[in-house]
């Protein structure tokens, strides 16, 4: 005889990119295990694969390609199960940065509890996709998805942002017709956005730095001076350590 099946609740999720709503389920004990190895490693592409292995699991109703979702509906997502599975609360660390009277700074270092459950997705106003950076040439922007925008974050700060840039064209316009991404390497479009001007490049740089934003807030008290902390906090992989 087999052992009966326990029915997990289900929950309604909208994906901030589109307003689609999808029923998602919280992922299992064997699925945390698969996120926790992956972490653990420090493997960037052991982490997206089982973080989009996850989501794909926890969605139970939608039509939902997770490749092609953009990067910050899968990390909201991520957190909105890590709070229905795991619980939404996490221990954090903090280390005291007030000033105390002597000029010395306190250093101390607590634990603390964050609240997961009470992130939000910060969307800043007036971005615009379409990017002038001519008379009659542009560039279309797009918002990279979450394998390329976890890869890039492995890549030294000096490299960030010109791939970020690179993996956010969709496509390049200018008298001669349209000039879709697909259609040119990496290390092309790489020069393209090298040879910009310094006002051109800033234009795009302008785009990508209003990517949609989740943040969290955490506020405590330091238990040594007493000093109270109001930290916001993106890092959602904390919340598995």
């Amino acid at each position: 005889m087999s052992l009966p099946k326990i029915d997990l609740p289900t929950y309604d999720f909208t994906i901030p990119s589109s307003g689609k709503v999808v029923k998602v389920r919280p992922f299992t004990v064997k699925e945390e295990k698969l996120l926790l190895i992956a972490i653990e490693s420090k493997v960037a592409s052991d982490i997206i694969s089982s973080v989009k292995q996850v989501i794909n699991n926890c969605i139970v109703e939608g039509d939902v390609d997770v490749d092609k979702l953009p990067f910050f509906d899968i990390d909201y997502l991520f957190i909105f199960l890590r709070a229905k599975s795991v619980g939404e609360t996490a221990t954090v660390s903090l280390t005291c940065n007030n000033t105390l009277e002597d000029g010395s700074t306190c250093g101390h270092n607590f634990v603390t509890e964050a609240d997961v459950g009470n992130v939000e997705l910060v969307k800043f106003d007036g971005v615009v996709d379409d990017i002038k950076l001519g008379p009659a040439a542009g560039v279309r922007m797009r918002y990279p998805n979450y394998s390329i925008m976890r890869k890039i974050e492995e890549l030294p700060d000096i490299d960030k942002k010109t791939h970020i840039i690179v993996s956010s064209i969709d496509y390049i316009y200018d008298k001669k017709g349209m000039h879709s991404y697909k259609d040119y390497t990496t290390d092309e479009l790489k020069d393209f956005v090298e040879g910009l001007t310094e006002e051109n490049y800033k234009k795009l740089e302008a785009y990508v730095d209003r990517f949609p934003t989740i943040y969290g807030k955490i506020e405590a008290d330091c238990p040594k001076c007493k000093f109270h902390h109001t930290v916001r906090y993106t890092e959602f992989y904390d919340f598995f350590t």
